[in-house]
């Protein structure tokens, strides 16, 4: 089969019975989507003569021109229809959810990518006339639609990526996009907020083992405290979506839809361990067929983009750089003033410096190529800015791990699948939906190359012909003998409703906090580290004795452990504990991201021993061949890979393998395991049993050192007005430049002085929101 559509055997006759099978069943059939992309490979000009016919009977009416046939004047006529219905130039697939959208109290429906779900999204989003709140299971998708709907909706609109009840003298309506674990905050507002529709995206995460309990707690919860609300489910390559709908009993005034319709055609290669490219063919069965170019090349030289999905060991490695350097060569320069801003960004960000001992990095040099690097440990902000580089068409090539699939909308001509170590169906079909991008067109078919590696052929079809089912009972309902210690107290806590939304904690662990006797640990700390209403400086923490520096660190860890049901923690989570104090202190006194990592970077290299060495050699004392033998024998320090907190399973993984030279050091490395302590171990593990703590040592004491440690932990500052910049949305980086502008905040909104003429263009889009 394959091998004929090639030759051009029989492929008008296979045209024209596309055309009918899209007419009577819609563009359902992936393998006739796989025939067609093939012929407009292999012969275009035949192709052309279809392609308006095929985009129409495939329901795309915003690529039409004017119909040239009979069957395009049909589809013509039914895509006026629905624009006169519902005022968009929606598809089918788009017009039939809205329908049941508009009509349902629920409705639960899955699609593949490239389908239009977000512009479906949008429209929601704009016509609503009530607040709103979007559930995503991840921060990284949590920026991507605030970017998104911050361009939607005007001033009146408050958006916000967490919950607050602010700017309320300006705010006609509420859109809050969220995780599951940031919706508790919601349940305080139920007499505030008035919610029309919660939009719940990648729905699917209703089937992970813990946070799928979190997810259907609070969708419990929403229906609980906002039961005229709409409840709207979404999800990708879905068979059996109404079963997101039968686990909460959502049936009365409820619907459910199943779309298989796709608007990119796929083609499938495997590749061979000599480099070379063969065809073939998941759908049908057919014979594998040589290819006689290199698509990857060829895509790029064609000014195309290529994803590359790759193991985040394989990027911190640098196989990366290794196994894919001949690409990474094929990639200009980029010259665009907007990417160059872009990559200064970040550099400024991370604190990298080409002129400087070990803080290179090697992720910033492939920018400069339009080569990006995107995973979990790669810092929220790089990330954004990196989606940001590859939405405005400055990347050729993505290196990412799953973090990219989670429903970020960031397609390219070609994805290469490396990784397919304990890979889910469903990130599998996730990723294959990002090959091809669905353009605006006009009269073009839009398609896309899928590669992996020839070994993985037969898994690789088995996946993505396995339907991926949602269970229809709720993890809520199941017995909970088999969860793990450390979670059985969120499990209760979810299923019994005995969280304390204020301390952020299950009621046992604050009461375990309330009846432990840590007032002295934390008379102690405060003692210590707090001065009046200010932290001490990092030169006063250095000038505190070794020992009190150890009895510090040892009572912070003594009041993490009492919060949990163990009395003790293993040895590796000992380890990363006390690998995350000084970060949490670095914190605690207010440091950057930059001045965390130069701090950290200076602790590891051993900078005191290299500028002894350095001194020596300027002063003659000993010879360059002397000094770069000694250099040599420099050791990085050991530092345990950061994880979450807590796991009884955790092993500590040296950051840089032992007796590792200082003049190997990776900045790189350094940048996301200091984000995944700054991030997994500190603000995801530490904060919230600290910050309870320390709620309730201020209510028995009334101790005010309490309240300015726990601001400092929660939002790295204990000012007044950058903590309220913080509330309304600003990014930690700016609130001090902009706290000098502000004259009044609190709660009903921002008053900034009048004049602002001393900002830039870029200081002054930050603040045009809440510019009035």
């Amino acid at each position: 089969m394959l091998n004929n559509i090639i030759q051009g055997v029989g492929i008008r006759k296979i045209l024209e019975l596309s055309i009918r099978e899209f007419h009577e069943h819609g563009p359902v059939d992936l393998g006739i989507l796989e025939k067609l992309s093939l012929i407009k490979i292999f012969h275009p000009d035949i192709f052309a003569e279809y392609e308006s016919k095929i985009l129409s009977v495939m329901g795309l009416f915003y690529k039409l021109d004017k119909p040239k046939s009979l069957i395009e004047s049909i589809y013509q006529n039914l895509g006026d229809t629905i624009e006169d219905k519902f005022g968009k130039q929606y598809t089918p697939m788009q017009a039939s959810a809205f329908q049941s959208i508009s009509s349902k109290q629920f409705y639960s429906f899955s699609a593949p990518t490239s389908t239009g779900k977000s512009h479906l999204f949008r429209d929601l989003i704009q016509e609503e006339e009530f607040d709103i709140v979007i559930v995503v299971p991840s921060r990284a998708l949590i920026a991507e639609f605030y970017s998104s709907v911050i361009d939607l909706v005007s001033k009146e609109v408050l958006v916000l990526q967490f919950v607050e009840n602010i700017n309320q003298h300006h705010t006609a309506r509420r859109i809050f996009i969220i995780t599951p674990e940031r919706g508790v905050e919601l349940f305080k507002y139920v007499d505030v907020f008035d919610v029309g529709l919660f939009l719940f995206d990648e729905a699917q995460i209703s089937e992970e083992p813990i946070r799928g309990i979190s997810f259907d707690a609070f969708v419990r919860r929403t229906e609980k405290s906002f039961p005229d609300a709409k409840k709207v489910f979404a999800h990708p390559f879905i068979a059996n979506p109404e079963a997101q709908l039968l686990k909460h009993n959502f049936i009365k005034d409820s619907d459910s839809k199943n779309f298989k319709q796709s608007n990119v055609g796929k083609v499938n290669l495997s590749r061979n361990e000599d480099g070379t490219l063969d065809y073939f063919s998941p759908n049908f069965e057919s014979d594998i067929v040589a290819c006689e170019t290199d698509v990857v090349r060829e895509t790029l030289i064609n000014g195309g983009t290529a994803l590359i999905y790759i193991s985040k060991s394989k990027i911190f490695n640098g196989g990366h750089i290794e196994g894919f350097g001949e690409y990474i060569e094929l990639c200009p320069f980029v010259k665009s003033n907007n990417a160059l801003v872009i990559i200064e960004l970040l550099k400024k960000y991370i604190g990298a410096s080409d002129g400087q001992f070990g803080k290179q990095s090697s992720f910033l040099t492939l920018m400069e190529r339009g080569v990006v690097v995107h995973h979990g440990s790669m810092p929220l902000k790089a990330r954004l800015l990196i989606e940001q580089f590859v939405r405005d068409g400055h990347a050729k090539i993505c290196f990412a791990t799953a973090t990219l699939v989670q429903g970020i909308n960031m397609p390219f001509d070609c994805v290469w699948i490396d990784n397919f170590h304990n890979m889910r169906d469903l990130t599998l079909k996730n990723l294959i939906g990002r090959a091809g991008r669905t353009t605006l067109r006009k009269g073009y078919f839009d398609y896309g190359y899928t590669i992996i590696n020839s070994k993985n052929v037969s898994t690789f079809i088995k996946r993505f012909n396995s339907p991926t089912t949602l269970k229809e009972e709720s993890k809520l309902d199941d017995d909970s003998k088999n969860i793990p210690e450390d979670f059985s107290d969120l499990v209760t806590a979810i299923k019994t409703d005995t969280f304390n939304d204020d301390l952020h904690l299950t009621d046992s662990q604050v009461q375990r906090l309330t009846e432990s006797n840590l007032e002295a640990d934390l008379r102690f700390i405060l003692d210590k580290l707090i001065d009046g209403d200010k932290t001490i400086g990092g030169h006063q923490y250095y000038e505190i004795e070794d020992y009190d520096r150890k009895k510090i660190k040892d009572k912070l860890k003594n009041v993490y452990i009492t919060h949990l049901r163990r009395t003790s923690l293993t040895q590796a989570e000992q380890t990363i504990l006390s690998a995350s104090i000084p970060l949490l202190l670095w914190r605690v006194q207010g440091k950057s991201f930059s001045e965390t990592l130069s701090l950290r970077h200076s602790y590891l290299t051993n900078r005191d021993e290299r500028r002894a060495l350095q001194r020596k050699l300027r002063k003659k004392l000993i010879t360059q061949e002397e000094y770069n033998v000694e250099f040599n024998k420099i050791k990085i320090k050991y530092s345990a890979r950061a994880e979450s907190l807590p796991n009884i399973d955790a092993r500590a993984f040296p950051l840089f393998g032992g007796g590792t030279s200082v003049k190997e050091f990776d900045y790189d490395l350094l940048v996301y395991d200091t984000y995944d302590y700054l991030d997994k171990v500190i603000s995801l593990s530490l904060a919230d049993p600290l910050c309870a703590a320390l709620t309730i040592y201020y209510e028995k004491t009334q101790d005010e050192r309490a309240k300015v440690f726990k601001n400092f932990i929660r939002y790295g500052t204990n000012d007044e007005v950058e903590i309220w910049l913080l509330k309304y949305g600003f990014d930690p980086e700016d609130t001090e430049w902009i706290s000098k502008y502000v004259h009044h905040i609190d709660e009903n909104g921002i008053i900034f002085v009048d004049d602002l003429s001393e900002l830039n263009d870029e200081q002054r889009s930050i603040l045009e929101r809440y510019i009035y």
